[in-house]
């Protein structure tokens, strides 16, 4: 019988993906869409989705190195049912 283990990890790497695509992509970000503030010298909006897609490749590195939950000794093509 196979045992369902939690990976509360993986919650967790999913919850800040989808807030980030949220704060990207939903259309509040419209509110804001203004040159004055200058982001690397840049329109805000610009500024703010470099500066997201950085935190989302940052994210999902530390998620692949952790195996995504999965534990530090489960090695890749292991543990697939």
């Amino acid at each position: 019988m196979s045992e369902k283990r939690s990976y509360p990890m993986r919650k967790l790497f999913f919850a800040l993906i989808i807030i980030c695509f949220m704060f990207m992509e939903l259309p509040g970000i419209f509110f804001i869409n203004r040159i004055d503030p200058m982001i690397f010298g840049l329109p805000f909006i610009y500024g703010f989705i470099i500066i997201m897609w950085a935190i989302m490749c940052v994210i999902l590195f530390t998620a692949y190195k952790l195996n995504w939950g999965k534990g530090r000794d489960v090695k890749e093509g292991e543990g697939e049912e």
